[in-house]
């Protein structure tokens, strides 16, 4: 009985000896080294004239960096990782290029998601394409690449990359029309939405902009976002109109799609810029923009969400409500600016003491710069 026992100890012992000197040497490897992974293909767009590919081993031959980058999702969850890989520059540099020539740069991973990390970003941060995290080559599933990007979110961290778009179009034109989510809603189709336990309201990102914005506008290469906390997302036109808009229960506003990883999904819109069309939900806005008092009234001001938008200014205006009735101010006749608040009824509306004596417009569907 003995013997059995000091056999199977010596067993136990020897496992994990193998086990730990496994480890080790998958640790001791340098990073460059030839790997399962060396063959593994990314597409290249708009770097040259045609798309081309590169792999995980020709990267291995660039020079490499290994920086400690810290960020958190939007559950909460803290990453922390020391990655190694060249810096996107140093590819680039192959190809006479750098970061800052690009007005975006979008990234996808091999389950479809997609990020498009934005010029502010690609001119004040360090990209780099890891295939090792913490000495270690990365895990099967984040394999052949692993966008690290240290000071900024991880949403911008695509892992398992098989794509990388290099865009170089003029930004679009700013919105010259503001439609404001709530009441667009209360007027398109709406159905039952799946979300964890509970079954909310959603709305088709394809009826929203074919109903309120050009669907068919052929400049719109990409769909911006904001959400109430700051979070900024660059959405291509056709994810972005593949999608829905759920506008009840938690986290709504919130974009999102059964087919889209969590991490596409975008909770708390705060507005989406189509074209030249903003989408503003009121509700969000009064969360977390600054709020105003006109009379007995607290809303945000009419400016603040020019502001937020990109909206240039202009020198007359079109207010819309939901049965299609409008008025025409100019400025002179918006006095400061008017307010947009929520009325007894729960509806957006709209309100202004100008030269024309005080104006008001109930169920506010849209402001539309006319000049």
């Amino acid at each position: 009985m003995k013997s059995i026992k000091k056999l199977s100890l010596l067993l136990v012992i020897l496992a994990l000896m193998v086990t730990m000197a496994a480890c080790d040497s998958k640790k001791d490897v340098p990073a460059n080294a030839p790997g399962p992974f060396d063959d593994q293909k990314i597409v290249v767009s708009g770097l040259l004239e045609r798309d081309f590919e590169i792999t995980q081993g020709d990267l291995k031959k660039l020079a490499a960096v290994t920086k400690h980058a810290e960020s958190t999702r939007s559950n909460g969850e803290k990453v922390i990782v020391d990655a190694t890989g060249p810096l996107l520059e140093t590819f680039l540099k192959e190809y006479g290029k750098t970061q800052k020539d690009f007005s975006r740069i979008r990234f996808t991973a091999g389950d479809k998601y997609s990020i498009a990390v934005p010029q502010e970003i690609l001119a004040s941060r360090l990209v780099i394409l890891s295939y090792v995290n913490d000495g270690r080559p990365l895990e099967d599933d984040y394999q052949p690449v692993r966008i690290v990007i240290p000071g900024e979110r991880a949403m911008y961290w695509v892992k398992n990359l098989i794509r990388m778009d290099f865009e170089t179009g003029a930004d679009q034109k700013p919105p010259n029309k503001v439609v404001f989510l709530e009441t667009a809603a209360k007027n398109l189709p709406q159905e039952d939405y799946q979300y964890y336990d509970s079954v909310d309201k959603a709305i088709k990102t394809q009826d929203l902009i074919a109903e309120y914005a050009d669907i068919n506008d052929t400049v719109v290469a990409n769909v911006f976002m904001k959400a109430g906390d700051g979070l900024q997302k660059n959405e291509t036109k056709a994810n972005f109109l593949a999608a829905f808009i759920k506008v009840t229960g938690q986290d709504q506003p919130k974009f999102l799609a059964p087919q889209f990883p969590q991490g596409m999904h975008i909770r708390d819109l705060l507005y989406i810029i189509y074209g030249q069309t903003a989408i503003f939900d009121y509700t969000e806005g009064s969360a977390c923009l600054p709020k105003q008092t006109f009379g007995d009234k607290e809303g945000i001001a009419f400016s603040q969400i020019f502001k937020q938008t990109g909206m240039a200014g202009g020198n007359k205006y079109k207010f819309t409500s939901a049965d299609g009735k409008s008025i025409v101010l100019t400025n002179p006749e918006l006095g400061e600016g008017g307010l947009i608040y929520q009325n007894a009824e729960g509806a957006v509306a709209f309100t202004c003491t100008g030269t024309s004596g005080k104006q008001n417009v109930e169920d506010l569907l849209s402001v539309e710069m006319l000049q």
